[in-house]
């Protein structure tokens, strides 16, 4: 059984068409199974989940033309074939049938109970729903990929390590820090009075046993892409890119949290309409000091982690002045078991170990650095957290202070009086800045990090050549979180019961990686180690369920803000395959086809300038009768028709395209010159980048937007040079604009790797680029000498 050349292209077109059907029919599935929808959107959505039924089928009946035998046909694709099962209108049917018998009751009340039983089993028909997809769903996995392990990633051959020690280990205090020292230590004493000094004991060996975890991944993987590339190394692209984005989806939280915070704690609530402007202004701040580098940066940072640690100290040392031992009399007020719930309450000290390891590609010596950075970081913040609650209690009785709404406040009252309070209200202020400003400059080196694996957009790994700081993905983080605070205005509370689901989810699938990366990769280099390595991240792992326990338990609401956390981590799964459908060559080979159909509708009235042909004439020419000429991907062959216009001499053109409808356009436009052109300018079609032996070698070489697509640019520079004549001049024009989402580029918009590629196939090469508002001209020309 064959085919013919209209159902190849059917069949083609609904391979093309199912895998973002399915994104969509993801991300719809996840917002109803989570958040539900109406009535009619959910009739609405059922159509659509019935047209991926019928191209599902479709693509069954092609598959039937490769395996045309039932039981091997069916092995290979009984998955397929269960997708296509209705399931969706078997579940409609039963809730249709639910409504008609409501609607045809005699008594109200019986009508309004069967509405009740109705909403009460609508979660769990949401759930079948759900199940009833799931085969389909399971045709992404084709499109999972295997991670790529680089030893050494491209941002660690621009960023240079500049961060000693003291200054990674201050920055560090500065991003775990946060808010929690501030106003923990009076829920410590709300929860379990004098005995809360227990609870920070064991949260801190707990915390610090986590650090050393960290650290022993650090020493390992001493990257910018943090808590991703332990994920990377240990899970895979897939989970690694999920990890990576609950990581980023609770930084952009965790900024918008501190800030509202501080601000709620500075600015009294009659002047709340001022919360979102100061914020924004904030964000814009402390974007443009990450602009401007980790020289700038660090001493931004450096300078808040010195105010923040003056400020506890000298809110610790008169406490000593001022101890009172019998407000420890008695130590236990409440049940033992007080004791774990305060821990419960006062973990969120210790939160921000990721934000300090995006910093490891910018430090110096970093396996041995960083290790000792989080781990001294941390016992720092341990005793100093300690201390305060020691003294906090012993200057002010439990009772009292654990109902303060602002501790540091009532506690620089109690020992300087009503200025002091201020002073320190002011203090506080300026030490939660500081930690929001640390999570504005590390976080963007995860969103680099993900762009370099081509699991965000490639324009995001650029790096300032000047300031070394990934610049694109600073601004688009700066939006995000700008529009986040706007959304979460006069939300702290709610912003902090989604964002302890997503790190405690986070922390345990680092602690995880340790023990999986020990088996894994034993052999792989560990400059640090971390104690019962292969058992201690499993018990606290426990620990951090503990946690989540609790917070169920003892949050109202929480059941609400957990749904919403795992939500915002569930459509993870559609942005991976979305993402990776979109650097899929298949894909990226149809934008280029609807972009060419645009390209020739616009060329129509708009043919190529007299500025850009000349500029390229002047690169590659002069032009003689004795010079052969490629269009490498010439569309609608613009190029070609001006060079005929203009009465330019040549030999032969070749017009090599990877679009057959724009090289048929061209054909027609072909028949329409006079015989001369048409036996010397040839038509051909590519599937790949290497030219067809029926080219013959050029002596001008010309290729408009095209070098961003090529899959493996040092191969084809090499047969390149092989293509061309001795002394053969070649020109690379690339228009982009505002964000270049091409496949290479970071490459094409880098001049150092195009003149290393370049010359490493051994042709001379210039670069130009010439930037205008929202877009840039860059011409790579050059000669085979």
């Amino acid at each position: 059984m064959k085919k013919n050349n209209s159902n190849n292209e059917l069949d083609a077109f609904v391979n093309l068409l199912i895998p973002p059907s399915l994104v969509l029919l993801l991300i719809v599935t996840i917002i109803e199974l989570f958040y539900g929808f109406s009535q009619g959107m959910s009739i609405f959505i059922d159509f659509f989940d019935l047209f991926v039924i019928i191209i599902f089928a479709i693509d069954l009946y092609f598959r039937w033309f490769e395996t045309p035998h039932l039981i091997p046909y069916i092995k290979k694709h009984y998955l397929d074939i269960i997708a296509t099962i209705p399931f969706n209108l078997i579940f409609l049917g039963l809730e249709g049938l639910t409504m008609i018998r409501a609607l045809r009751g005699v008594r109200i009340i019986a009508r309004v109970s069967r509405f009740a039983k109705f909403a009460r089993y609508a979660k769990f028909i949401r759930l079948l729903r759900f199940a009833a997809r799931a085969p389909r769903f399971l045709r992404f996995r084709k499109h999972v990929k295997k991670a790529k392990i680089r030893k050494v990633q491209p941002h660690e051959k621009q960023m240079k390590g500049v961060l000693s020690f003291r200054v990674i280990l201050l920055i560090t205090i500065n991003s775990i820090m946060g808010t929690g020292i501030w106003f923990l230590t009076s829920a410590g004493a709300k929860h379990a009075g004098p005995a809360s000094l227990i609870s920070w004991a064991i949260l801190s060996l707990i915390s610090v046993y986590i650090a050393m975890c960290f650290a022993e991944l650090t020493s390992m993987f001493p990257k910018a892409g943090g808590v991703y590339e332990f994920a990377k190394q240990a899970y895979g692209r897939f989970w690694s890119f999920v990890i990576g984005w609950t990581t980023s989806i609770a930084g952009s939280v965790t900024i918008a949290m501190l800030l509202l915070g501080a601000l709620q704690y500075l600015i009294p609530i009659d002047y709340s309409f001022t919360y979102v402007p100061v914020a924004i202004f904030l964000i814009v701040l402390f974007s443009l000091v990450a602009l401007r580098g980790m020289q700038t940066s660090t001493v931004v940072l450096v300078t808040f982690a010195l105010i923040t640690l003056v400020a506890v100290i000298a809110i610790i040392i008169p406490g000593f002045l001022n101890f009172n031992p019998e407000n420890f009399k008695p130590f236990f007020v409440l049940p033992s078991m007080s004791i774990l719930l305060a821990i419960f309450f006062i973990a969120e000290t210790f939160f921000g170990w990721e934000s300090a390891i995006f910093l490891s590609a910018e430090t110096k010596n970093p396996t041995k650095v960083m290790p000792k950075a989080l781990i001294y970081g941390t016992i720092v913040i341990s005793v100093l957290a300690f201390l305060l609650a020691f003294t906090a209690m012993g200057t002010i009785p439990w009772a009292d202070y654990a109902e303060s709404t602002a501790p540091l406040r009532d506690l620089g009252a109690a020992h300087f009086g009503f200025v002091g309070g201020l002073i320190f209200t002011f203090l506080i202020f300026v030490s939660v800045i500081g930690a929001t400003a640390g999570w504005i400059v590390t976080a963007p080196r995860l969103l680099m990090s993900l762009a370099e694996d081509k699991l965000f957009f490639t324009q995001f790994a650029k790096i300032d050549p000047k300031h070394k700081s990934p610049y694109v993905s600073i601004i688009f983080q700066a939006l995000v979180v700008s529009i986040l605070v706007i959304v979460g205005a006069g939300s702290y509370e709610t912003l902090l019961h989604i964002l302890i689901p997503l790190i405690l989810i986070v922390y345990s699938a680092v602690l995880l990686s340790v023990i999986i990366l020990r088996f894994k990769k034993p052999d792989q280099p560990r400059p640090y180690r971390v104690i019962f390595g292969k058992i201690g991240p499993l018990f606290t792992i426990f620990f951090m369920i503990f946690l989540l326990v609790m917070f169920i338990k003892e949050t109202h609401g929480a059941m609400e803000m957990l749904k919403i956390s795992i939500s915002l981590i569930v459509f993870g799964i559609p942005a991976y395959f979305a993402i990776e459908l979109f650097y899929d060559p298949k894909y990226v080979h149809l934008r280029r086809e609807l972009m060419a159909k645009m390209h020739h509708h616009y060329h129509k009235k708009n043919p190529m300038s007299n500025r850009l042909f000349d500029k390229i004439i002047m690169l590659v020419g002069p032009f003689n009768s004795k010079k052969r000429l490629v269009d490498f991907d010439c569309r609608t062959g613009v190029f070609i028709k001006r060079i005929v216009e203009k009465g330019l001499e040549y030999k032969e053109i070749s017009a090599i395209d990877t679009s057959k409808n724009e090289l048929n356009h061209f054909k027609k436009y072909l028949k329409l010159m006079d015989s001369k052109h048409r036996k010397r300018i040839k038509v051909h079609y590519r599937k790949s980048w290497k030219l067809s032996s029926k080219v013959k070698k050029s002596d001008v070489f010309v290729s408009f937007n095209t070098l961003g697509y090529i899959e493996n640019l040092p191969l084809f520079l090499k047969h390149l040079k092989q293509r061309l004549n001795k002394n053969a001049k070649f020109c690379f024009y690339i228009k982009n604009h505002v964000l270049n989402v091409t496949p290479n580029a970071l490459i094409t918009e880098n001049e150092k790797k195009v003149k290393n590629l370049f010359k490493n196939a051994g042709l001379k090469v210039n670069y130009k680029r010439k930037k205008r508002m929202f877009k840039e001209e860059i011409f790579i020309y050059g000669s085979n000498n």
